[in-house]
């Protein structure tokens, strides 16, 4: 395929400002970071990739992160985190994003410093400016660099690049840290983590679900999202009967489907109403 004459030209901007750059890429293995990472290898002077290990992701996202790192000869690097242990961030409040981006982001700036890299480069694409996104002011703080908003550079934009360069990660489905399932001001700890980690898990590996999002309020009410096409094709007797066990061994008391379907950042939407 071939891009249009505008997205043409903002690829150009990015290929230009990354050339004799040595650049550090916050890489989570998503079709943003990915991008990232394959561009900065192809047009700048040096890339190095920093992947965050920790609790909050799936431990396949860490080894895909791996294999795209060797499949195109990338320096990868893995640093691993423990969240949890910043109290700050288990009560969850409304800025825990930036709590959490603030601590990975200072850990990179140490390896930055430490092998003198002229930039550290995040994925966030323009149309992160329209959802609530307290990380976002970590960032500034920090001095991260942004090169997909400073291009004006949106998500689809990012798939259509991917395809232009035959990417398989350019239909990879949006991907967020486990804590982003459970409300704000309710407590994020390790028992909460491993429910959501392990009943999602079980949903994509027993029925081919791609994208989905598993919910967890208060009294351990489990709220599936799932892609308005997958929720017919889990209700049926069997299926329910499935679910409800597995849920129950993994210690929740409620199990529901939300008929919205999946929305990303849905958590944000009471945020918005009560505001």
């Amino acid at each position: 395929m071939d891009l249009s004459k505008n997205l043409r030209g903002k690829l150009e901007n990015l290929t230009s400002f990354l050339k004799n750059k040595e650049v550090i890429i916050a890489f989570s293995g998503g079709v943003d970071s990915s991008l990232l990472a394959f561009l900065s290898n192809k047009y700048a002077k040096k890339a190095l990739l920093v992947t965050e290990k920790s609790i909050l992701y799936p431990d396949d996202e860490i080894r895909l992160t791996s294999e795209f790192a060797k499949e195109y000869s990338i320096t990868h690097l893995i640093i691993e985190r423990d969240p949890l242990k910043d109290e700050n961030f288990r009560v969850n409040p409304k800025n825990r994003c930036y709590i959490c981006k603030t601590g990975l982001y200072k850990d990179i700036i140490k390896i930055k410093e430490e092998r003198n890299f002229d930039l550290i480069l995040d994925g966030s694409n323009i149309d992160d400016l329209s959802d609530y996104r307290p990380g976002m002011q970590a960032l500034k703080e920090l001095n991260i660099t942004t090169p997909y908003i400073d291009f004006k550079i949106n998500k689809q934009e990012i798939r259509e690049i991917c395809k232009y360069f035959n990417l398989e990660v350019q239909s990879k489905p949006s991907m967020a840290c486990f804590s982003s399932r459970i409300p704000y001001d309710q407590e994020i700890n390790e028992e909460k983590l491993d429910m959501i980690r392990e009943s999602e898990k079980f949903l994509r590996n027993s029925y081919n679900l791609n994208q989905l999002r598993v919910r967890l309020h208060e009294g351990k009410l489990a709220r599936i999202e799932l892609m308005p096409e997958d929720i017919t094709k889990v209700m049926t007797g069997q299926i329910i009967e499935q679910i409800k066990i597995k849920f129950k061994q993994l210690g929740f008391c409620y199990i529901t489907i939300d008929l919205e379907g999946f929305r990303s950042g849905s958590l944000n939407e009471v945020l918005t109403f009560n505001e």
